[in-house]
């Protein structure tokens, strides 16, 4: 019967439904005893009723179909009516019924519009179901109230005690429709069909086996006298002849024939239990004849009987009954004593009892009966039934001495069948004083006294007692012990004898004059007993010679000396003159095997044979008897099979003999491994006589009892290596390893790929074998081997043979080892419906053991495959692909179905682990395959789906399953998002949850989801209950939201619903359930709740969940936030932003402190470090010390592997554990066990606050990510949270703190803080710049903290830092937190806050740290250099912290930090680094430091004092000599890849390289070595060069290139300052190289300039940010970027012309002509250190220009010196006075100018402090910063405002004085123009400050005053607003540029007029 959900109405009210409760009570307790017994109460008149309840169709029926309600009140549809329509005509069914069948049917399949034949059997099924169930739940409510009498718990109900007082009108009712049934006629929809009529006829006769069980039931749990209950029933049996006459009898199929012998049967065993057998025995022995209700004192019905019986046929089925009726009579005479009629009574009673003895053989018809399953040992009735028939037997051995029945051996074949493996029978057999059970002991001292003459009766009647319990297997070994005669065949003239008779009595008297041959079989005697013994002749006269020897003997010894006698028979074949038969030796091994059942018993039996005259053990005889009997060329199964049942139960106590026998026995397989011929594979065979017997004998003969017997000795076997492995000793560890090797290579390759082919006597052996041989292999996969491979020389260990089991099923096995599996799993179902269909229990049994087992193979097997990884398995393949059965269903959609509990609960809940496993593992598969179109159609899929939530919304399922279910689900919203979809696609959700459409929206039509918003709402309520299900539960939801995109609509209906929030809320504000168990301390910890064991668990268990459901809670808030953010975009993030819910839930939680409280709580790790440490020492002092750390769970995932949920066996394999140490029995042992079990419970806890941890640092990233310091700083939050930033980085600083003790878990929580507080500190620095005092007060203290930190012996960070454990090493997020901190004091207003003690900390925790910082980065580059451990990730923190820690601002004296670098030889390893960066040329592979090393080095070389080092370190041969030179020397490092749109390979490298070579000329410009270097490299790269210098007016710009031609313009500027060295040098012609390029450079520049649309058409973006800009529209700003950096190489270009040239050669001379000079005049060339070689900004641009101009004029007029001498040549000496005197004016009226700035990631260098706003766009995720850097000697002058007229302008005089130098004049001209231009533009920036505008305004002013403009200038100008407005600028930005424009035009319009026009 299918499991039962009473969370369906309909369902619950259903007779089936009701059955399946009842019957789910009686297995265990469960929860709805009180809702079981109301129902039973609502529905006991129903049930009374049996058959009668379903009445016949009738016309009010049929109209009253349209007006009829379901259950819950709705009108039945269309479809529903028409299907009931036709149940009623094909069954006779009442239409109203039939509704309500059809209502319960549809609650699991869908009823369609047109109803097809299936759906009719579908109904007719169900109706069918509902029929039996009714006749079973009556039989099943009074069975279990006749159980529970004795039950002080058990709550009786009213309504069955009713029945119980009334049981035989029950019965009678029940006996008419039994009558009725037999004779009843199959309805016409039936007989048309013959498949019909067959499934008609098997549900009639299980009815009548129903009415009949039920009838049993009543009549022995029945209270009210049964006096007239015989004769009803034999009457009605004998009208049937007991089941015998049946309609259709001719059509009875082999299995309708099995369930007509059922009915016989029970048929039998009602007449029998009618007669009160039990109360009428009870009656007898107490002799209270006239004081008891019984038939015997009923005259009328004993004549009524009597006569009935007279006239019966006497057929065998009446035979018990008529020997029972016997034994009532003789009762009936007893009673009667002085009546007439006694002698036809006693007459009467011995004529009944001798047909029943003689005639109908009694005995021998029930010994065949008791072979039904129906006395099963597994059978549910099988106890009462055997209860009844013992009953039957004592009471007729109360009228017969047993010694005179003549078929003796059949009562005693009845009695052994009774008394096997029932201890409360067998108890009473040896109860004291006797009761029940008496005649059965009288036999039983027959027997001895007939034995051993009549061996088997007596030693099969022994080996039944001995399956009772330990006592009565006791009291069977010192009876069989003490044997006080012994009895034989021997004739009496024999020699040894003498015969005499006794003088008193007569009898005869044998005494023994010499050694007498006792045998059973005469002539053939296997011991002699001793002379001078007496006995007795027993046989009668005329009768064989049977004496009976006076002499008191062991039996023991006795059988043992058979078995040696057996043994001993050199035979080759079992042989007939044997002395021993092979029946004798059956006999004495069933008995044998009977009492080694129970291990103390077997010890003291072992002990007999040992001490007595063998002086022997039985296990080498029996293995002797193994292997002779295997060798017969007929091998008897039967006794091959006992003597491997017999060392089955051995291995209990004496597993080491029998291991050691077993290794030297022929019977074990062997294993032979070929090679096959031209393949070249292996090929494994076994051989052995096991294998032998299987294939020759057992498969024709369909016999597998051998197979069977060896299989549960191997089971065993397995049980006992594993358990004992820590007591054995190495060899024999090896031993049982060579032993059980072969049998799993036997059973794998020779049973389990063939076996189904196989022939069966009993297809039940069929189940059993698989199912025996899968739970070998589970056991083999599930040990954990804890010695194995401790020891080299120990070639063989416990892991070798799962290594064999997983690579053979995995891979190498294929397709032929996972057929079977496939077939066990996909026909496990129909299968198990066929044999229920019948009735066949003991099958369906087998079956769904077979299932399970197979079911958790394959779950092993995955999660192996999972837990090792590797490419996809040849099973889990073919779990995917293939389809089974008929309809070829997929083996998805087998699993699936599995979820209708056809084969049991436990397979419904493993195949929902294996399908999660699956859903897992084909996740990582490159082709993921969709599970939906698995599952059949769909509406099979709809159908299965919706099976599934059932299930999981069924309370009154158990919570495990429910879990799996929750997994399930889970599982595929992230890998299964089609099914996924149709779980949470279902129309309509449980009206009883209370959720309605208006609460949840969409929400409320997904059962699954309101289910979880259910377990929510009653969160607390359910963590007491089933605390495990709340967090899975939750898990759901969490997993909802992290795939929020696939599911937008339902998450968008949970984010808009305050209930969900509130619910979510309310998790987090209950109070943290901590246990005692945390708090106390490690010694105290047994102690807690009273040392209650259960409760701690319970108590563990609920805070588990607590813990991890507020994780999951808290999970769901941020991912909450991020949904938000993520699908709307928004530019402003603030709280007010986010969804009601959650936006108060954090206000709320702010303003209350909550995020402060809960920082300080849930870092707070309660580990017990001493459990830990004890738990180690122990392992170490244990008879076999092992790590106890192998005793570790593996889960193949945190979450969705539910085998080890928190609790004792969590962490440590706790049931394993005991395994391998409860054989020793000892303290140390006992007190390790228990160790195990605290330290997990603690684990346990441990694991859910680390859980707990890892959500709240997961909550706290995505806000601070999202909305940054607004969390804390929103105008919002004005509590006693708000504001608390700081200290909560202080907080987190302080649980950092915390000593770890060493211990790795600890380690862990703490780097789960260290991610926190870097994620805080990080991801709040973009809201710093309003917080900035508070920054300055508050981050020094915490880059102090971090530096002890980072320093202290606990953090161990060189330690850590070379051996980095993922989730432990916190060293990686406390450097970059250093670094972020470091980075955020950088800003100017930052520095400017600190006070002096701040800024000395800080700078003194830099130089404290880098010594450390230093040390590891040496270490770390030298280990990944060596090819020791990828440490990239390291290098490039590292790097970055020391540019960082080594900058001016922290370490302004390089004379301090410049050592330790070179002490720890970071200069060398650096340049390593460089070089491994470019080594391979291939860009793909560049390392992730690539950046940082060249900028490190970059940073480096910028510092004067390094430049020295760094050539030393060989920095020039680094930068000529790498894996780039080939490319660089061919000029193949290109700007731009055209084929992908982004930056050529290695072109950032080449640009950095240009760098780093230029700063190191600014500081060894000195060393005519290093100019003989730079002239090598620029001579080696000339091609690059030259390339880089390439300018077109139509080729693509971008910012790549513009850089490369400004570094080197830089580079040759810096050079042209030594132009007479470079010629003594060789180094000549470059300059004059670079200068030919230059004026070209320049040409094009000022025609982009002057041509902006031209300029435009040429832009192309490069990196994302400029991609990301144009695509939305910002093409402005990579405008501006071009242009400016345009400006840059100009500028650059202009200032190498004025340091290499004199002004008055240049505009007198072609340039040919133009001579090296020095110069006085440079641009700004102090770059600071950790900046990638910035030649400065707009401001230095506009500096320098002014600057040059003036010194031009200067020099016009002579007051430099040097080359204005060269104008008194001049032709036009009163023009150059002019010119002289115009300048001096000018000189004389300028102002200096000290206003600069900087825009974006540009950066400044000036000899005063930088604005406020010089750092706003300076970026903290980089590997470097922007910041100010003290000025140089080589700063250039400040700049000057000149407030000339335009008449007295440089350049009218020049142009008018110097005409051949117009080109040049132009040139300057355009450039400085252009300068302007650009100038006026950057007004237009985002970042720009009032003041900074201004700035550009007075700067501009300064430029414009001193150039005479051009027409074009006015031009741009005019065009400015235009331009601006737009560009959509805002109105602040538009006012600016106009008030430029109205300054700015009078003086350029002042300028034009009188400019002088050069044509």
């Amino acid at each position: 019967m299918a499991d039962y959900s009473l969370s369906s109405r309909t369902a619950g009210r259903s007779f089936a439904g009701i059955f399946a409760a009842v019957s789910r009570q009686y297995e265990e307790t469960t929860r709805e005893s009180e809702l079981v017994r109301a129902l039973i109460e609502e529905k006991i008149s129903e049930i009374q009723l049996g058959l009668e309840a379903f009445k016949p169709p009738s016309s009010a029926s049929r109209t009253g179909m349209a007006t009829a309600k379901t259950i819950d009140g709705q009108k039945y549809t269309d479809a529903q009516v028409s299907l009931a329509k036709r149940l009623s005509d094909a069954v006779r069914l009442d239409e109203l019924q039939a509704l309500k069948i059809i209502e319960d049917l549809s609650t699991e399949i869908e009823i369609p519009e047109t109803i097809k034949e299936e759906h009719v059997l579908e109904a007719v099924s169900r109706y069918w179901k509902e029929r039996s169930s009714l006749i079973a739940l009556l039989g099943e409510i009074v069975n279990q109230a006749k159980r529970n009498e004795l039950s002080v718990e058990h709550q009786t109900i009213a309504a069955v005690v009713r029945i119980q007082s009334q049981s035989v009108a029950l019965i009678r009712k029940l006996l008419a429709q039994y009558s009725s049934k037999v004779s009843e006629v199959a309805p016409e929809y039936f007989v048309a069909n013959s498949d019909y009529l067959d499934l008609w006829i098997a549900q009639s006769l299980t009815e009548q086996s129903a009415l009949l069980e039920t009838m049993i039931a009543l009549a022995n749990a029945g209270k009210d006298p049964k006096t007239e209950l015989p004769y009803a029933v034999i009457t009605t049996l004998l009208a049937t002849q007991f089941g015998k006459q049946q309609n259709y009898k001719a059509r009875f199929k082999l299995e309708a024939v099995d369930l007509w012998e059922d009915v016989r049967l029970l048929c039998v065993t009602l007449s029998v239990v009618s007669l009160d057998l039990g109360n009428l025995f009870n009656i007898s022995i107490m002799e209270l004849y006239d004081t008891q209700n019984h038939t015997f004192n009923s005259q009328a019905q004993v004549d009524k009987i009597n006569k009935i019986l007279q006239s019966a046929e006497r057929q065998q089925e009446l035979g018990p009954f008529i020997l029972a009726w016997s034994s009532v009579l003789s009762a009936r005479i007893v009673y009667q004593q002085d009546s007439g009629d006694q002698s036809e009574l006693q007459k009467f009673s011995a004529q009944l009892a001798f047909i029943g003895m003689e005639s109908l053989r009694v005995f021998e018809y029930l010994h065949g009966l008791f072979s039904n399953d129906l006395f099963a040992r597994d059978s549910k009735e099988g106890s009462t039934y055997k209860r009844i028939y013992f009953e039957l037997l004592e009471v007729i051995l109360l009228d017969h001495q047993p010694s005179a029945i003549k078929d003796f051996e059949g009562l005693v074949g009845c009695l052994t069948d009774l008394l096997a493996y029932e201890e409360e029978l067998c108890r009473l057999v040896w109860q004291e004083p006797p009761t029940l059970g008496q005649g059965t002991l009288e036999v039983l001292e027959t027997a001895r006294g007939r034995f051993p003459l009549q061996f088997e009766p007596f030693v099969k009647l022994l080996a039944a007692l001995a399956t009772g319990d330990e006592s009565s297997a006791t009291h069977v070994v010192y009876y069989f012990h003490r044997l006080p005669t012994l009895t034989h065949l021997i004739p009496l003239s024999s020699p040894s004898i003498e015969v005499d008779v006794n003088p008193d009595t007569g009898a005869t008297i044998i005494r023994a004059l010499h050694e007498v041959a006792l045998g059973i079989i005469p002539g053939r005697p296997f011991m002699m007993l001793p002379a001078r013994i007496h006995g007795s002749l027993i046989s009668g006269e005329n009768a064989a010679h049977i004496v009976q020897w006076k002499r008191e003997t062991s039996g023991w010894n006795l059988c043992l000396t058979m078995l040696d006698a057996f043994r001993q028979t050199n035979v080759d074949d079992y042989s007939p003159s044997s002395c021993v038969e092979l029946s004798h030796v059956k006999a004495i091994l069933d008995l044998s095997q009977s009492a080694f059942r129970h291990r103390g018993v077997t010890a003291e039996l072992i002990n007999f044979f040992i001490d007595g005259e063998c002086k022997t053990s039985p296990i080498p005889i029996i293995f002797a008897i193994l292997d002779q009997c295997s060798r017969f060329q007929n091998p008897p199964l039967d006794v091959i099979a006992s003597c491997l049942t017999c060392l089955t139960w051995l291995c209990e106590t004496y597993a080491q003999d029998v291991w050691l026998y077993l290794r030297q026995a022929s019977f074990l397989p062997s294993v032979i491994t070929t090679t096959v011929q031209f393949t070249g594979l292996d090929r494994v065979q076994t051989s052995g006589l096991a294998h032998t017997i299987l294939t020759r004998f057992e498969c024709t003969q369909g016999d597998y009892s051998v197979t069977l017997a060896f299989l549960e000795l191997v089971q065993k076997l397995i049980s006992n290596a594993q358990g004992m492995e820590l007591w054995d000793s190495k060899e024999l560890r090896c031993l049982k390893v060579e032993v059980l090797y072969p049998c799993l290579v036997y059973f794998q390759n020779d049973i389990f790929i063939n076996y189904e082919s196989w022939y069966f006597k009993n297809i039940r052996d069929r189940f059993v074998i698989a199912s025996t041989i899968l739970t070998i292999f589970n056991s083999t996969l599930e040990d954990l081997p804890l010695l194995s491979g401790s020891d080299p020389s120990e070639h063989l260990g416990f892991n070798t043979l799962q290594e064999y089991l997983t690579k053979n099923f995995l891979y190498d096995g294929g397709k032929q080892l996972a057929l079977p599996i496939v077939s066990i799993i996909g026909s496990g179902a129909d299968m198990s419906a066929y044999f229920s269909k019948y009735a066949r229990l003991r099958e369906r049994t087998e079956i769904w053991r077979m299932v399970y087992q197979g079911l958790k193979f394959v779950k092993e097997l995955l999660r192996h495959r999972k837990i090792h990884g590797g490419q996809p398995s040849f099973l889990e393949v073919y779990l995917i692909d293939r389809t089974v059965g008929r309809e070829n269903a997929s083996l998805i959609h087998v699993l699936a179905s599995y979820s209708d509990f056809a084969c049991g609960a436990e397979s419904a809940l493993i195949s929902m682990d294996v399908l999660t496993l699956l859903c897992s593992l084909t996740f990582e598969w490159e082709t993921r395959p969709s599970f939906v179109g698995y599952l059949g159609s769909s509406s099979q899929a709809r159908k299965l789906a919706a099976a599934l939530v059932n299930r999981v919304s069924d309370d009154r399922q158990s919570p495990d399953y429910r879990i799996a279910i929750w997994s399930f689900i889970t599982i595929t919203l992230t890998t299964q998002p089609g099914l996924a979809v149709l779980f949470l696609s279902s129309d309509s959700a449980d009206s009883e949850t209370g959720f309605t459409g208006g609460q949840f929206k969409e929400a409320a039509k997904n059962p699954i989801l309101v289910k979880a918003l259910d377990i929510l709402n009653k969160n607390e309520s359910v963590l007491a209950s089933e605390p495990e299900v709340l967090p899975h539960a939750l898990y759901f939801l969490c997993t909802l939201w992290q795939n929020a995109k696939d599911h937008a609509v339902l998450t968008k209906s949970l984010q808009e619903n305050d209930t969900f929030w509130k619910d979510l809320e309310g998790i987090l504000l209950r109070p943290s359930a901590h246990t005692d168990l945390e708090l106390a301390e490690w010694k105290d910890i047994s102690s807690q709740y009273g040392g209650n064991l259960v409760e701690q668990v319970i108590r563990v268990s609920s805070a588990n969940a607590d813990q991890r459901s507020r994780g999951y809670a808290l999970r769901i808030f941020a991912l909450a936030v991020h949904f938000h953010y993520a699908t709307r975009g928004e530019a402003i993030r603030d709280v007010e932003t986010l969804p009601k819910g959650i936006k108060e839930f954090i206000k709320s939680s702010v303003n209350q402190g909550r995020f402060t409280e809960w920082n300080k709580t849930i870092p707070i790790i309660h580990y017990h470090v001493q459990g830990h440490r004890e738990l180690r020492e122990m392992g170490r002092d244990l008879s076999s010390p092992f790590d106890y750390l192998k005793l570790a769970v593996r889960r193949w995932d945190e979450t969705f592997d539910c085998d080890y949920l928190p609790g004792e066996s969590f962490m440590l394999d706790l049931a394993r554990a005991k395994l391998k140490l409860e054989w020793g029995g000892r303290e140390e042992e006992r007190l390790f066990l228990r160790t195990i079990l605290y330290v997990n419970l603690n684990w346990s806890m441990v694991h859910s606050e680390m859980q707990q941890l890892s959500a709240w640092r997961f909550f706290v990233e995505i806000l601070t990510s999202n909305l940054g310091m607004s969390v804390w700083t929103s105008n919002a939050n004005s509590g006693a949270g708000s504001g608390t930033y700081y200290h909560f980085a202080l907080c987190l600083l302080d649980h950092i703190e915390l000593d770890t003790k060493r211990s790795l878990v600890l380690r862990t929580a703490r780097y789960d803080c260290c991610q926190l507080l870097q994620s805080v500190i990080e991801h709040t620095a973009v809201a710093k710049r309003s917080d900035k005092k508070n920054l300055a007060i508050y981050f020094p203290e915490i880059v102090m903290k971090l530096q002890r930190l980072i320093q202290s012996p606990d953090m161990d960070v060189l330690e850590t830092i070379q051996r980095p454990v993922e989730g432990r090493s916190a060293h990686q997020p406390l450097l970059l937190t250093l670094l972020f901190c470091y980075r955020s004091l950088h800003d100017s207003e930052v520095l400017s806050s600190l006070d002096t003690s701040n800024r000395q900390g800080v700078q003194k925790s830099a130089i404290l740290l880098l010594p450390l910082i230093a040390s590891c980065f040496s270490v770390v580059v030298e280990s990944h250099l060596l090819g020791q451990r990828d440490h990239s990730d390291s290098i490039v923190i590292l790097l970055a912290l020391l540019e960082e820690l080594c900058h001016p601002v922290w370490n302004p004296h390089p004379a301090l930090w410049i050592p330790i670098l070179r002490n720890e030889d970071v200069f060398r390893f650096n340049l390593q680094l460089c070089a491994r960066s470019v080594s391979s040329g291939n860009y793909e592979s560049r390392p992730s430091y690539f950046e940082g090393s060249l900028s490190f080095l970059l940073a480096l070389a910028n510092v004067p004092d390094m430049a020295a080092y760094l050539c030393d370190a060989g920095v020039m041969s680094m930068v000529t000599h790498n894996g780039l030179t080939p490319l660089i020397q061919r000029g193949e490092i290109a700007h731009l890849d055209e084929l992908h749109g982004d930056r050529g390979d290695w072109h950032h490298a080449w640009c950095m390289i240009l760098a780093t070579v230029t700063s190191l000329l600014r500081s060894m410009s000195s060393s005519d070595a290093f100019l003989q270097l730079l002239i090598g490299f620029i001579q080696l790269y000339g091609n690059q060069l030259s390339k880089g210098l390439e300018t077109s007016t139509d080729q693509p710009l971008t910012s790549a290139k513009l850089e490369e031609m400004e570094r080197i313009t830089m580079l040759f500027y810096e050079l042209s300052k030594h132009d007479g060295r470079l010629e003594t040098l060789g180094g000549g012609d470059i300059l004059k190289a670079f200068f030919d390029r230059s004026l070209f450079i320049l040409q094009h520049a000022v025609y982009l300039f002057t041509h902006p649309h031209i300029l435009a058409s040429v832009i192309v973006p490069i990196t994302k940010t400029e991609y990301n800009n144009k695509e939305a529209g910002r093409d402005s700003a990579l405008s501006t970027l071009i242009e400016g950096k345009l400006a840059a190489v100009v500028r650059n270009i202009l200032a190498a012309i004025l340091v290499w040239t004199d002004p008055a050669v240049i505009l007198t001379k072609s340039n040919l002509e133009w001579p090296v000079r020095k110069t006085t005049i440079a641009p700004i060339t102090n770059t600071p250190v950790y900046e990638p070689a910035s030649i400065g900004t707009m401001f230095d641009l506009v500096h320098y220009a002014s600057t040059s101009l003036k010194e031009w004029e200067a020099r016009l007029e002579g007051k430099t010196g040097g080359s204005a001498g060269l104008f008194k040549d001049s032709t036009d000496d009163d023009g150059q006075k002019n010119v002289r005197a115009t300048s001096s004016t000018s000189a004389a009226n300028s102002m200096t100018s000290s206003r600069f700035a900087c825009f974006g990631n540009l950066s400044t260098s000036s000899t005063t402090p930088a604005p406020a706003s010089a750092t706003a766009a300076a970026t903290t995720s980089s590997a470097t910063a922007s910041s100010s850097k003290a000025p140089s000697s080589s700063s250039p002058p400040t700049s000057t405002s000149s407030t000339t007229k335009p008449n007295e302008s440089a350049f009218a005089t020049l142009s008018t004085t110097t005409g051949s130098s117009v080109r040049m004049i132009s040139l300057l001209e355009d450039a400085l123009v252009v300068i302007a231009t650009q100038l006026g533009l950057y007004m237009y920036h985002p970042q720009l400050d009032v003041s900074v505008r201004r700035d550009i305004q007075d700067q501009c002013l300064d430029l414009i005053s001193t150039l005479n403009s051009t027409q074009r200038m006015l031009q741009r100008f005019d065009n400015v607003p235009v331009k601006a407005k737009s560009e959509g600028l805002g109105a602040e930005a538009y006012a600016q540029i106009r008030s430029l424009r109205d300054t700015m035009i009078p003086i350029i319009k002042n300028f034009a007029e009188s400019k002088i026009n050069v044509q």
